[in-house]
């Protein structure tokens, strides 16, 4: 189990560097080659420049923010499977210990 929870750890903390890199990633438009669709070396030029829409409409940027979204939804149940694995376990070594089981009715 030592394993696994040293696995978690390593885990934990590729996913704490892509959310620093998705912090900055989604407040910026997707990295596009400099050459455009001709290999002209140019980068097409289509009417009045307008980063703010460029910016908000952006599928790639839009896909990392559904990928945002996934995850901060995946997390609550990531976060309370631990700490129910932690709560059991503590009850169970309490019990092997000689401590009598609380029953607790919430009240």
């Amino acid at each position: 189990m030592i394993e696994l929870a040293d696995s978690l750890d390593q885990d934990l903390a590729d996913m704490r560097q892509m959310i620093a890199a998705y912090d900055d990633a989604v407040t910026m438009p997707g990295r596009v080659p400099d050459v455009d669709a001709d290999g002209t070396g140019r980068q097409a030029t289509h009417g009045p420049s307008r980063p703010t829409e460029r910016i908000a409409l952006d599928d790639r940027r839009l896909a990392l923010l559904e990928e945002v979204h996934r995850g901060a939804a995946a997390l609550p149940y990531a976060v309370a499977t631990v700490r129910g694995i932690v709560a059991s376990m503590d009850r169970a070594l309490a019990r092997w210990e000689g401590e009598e089981p609380v029953h607790d009715t919430g009240e």
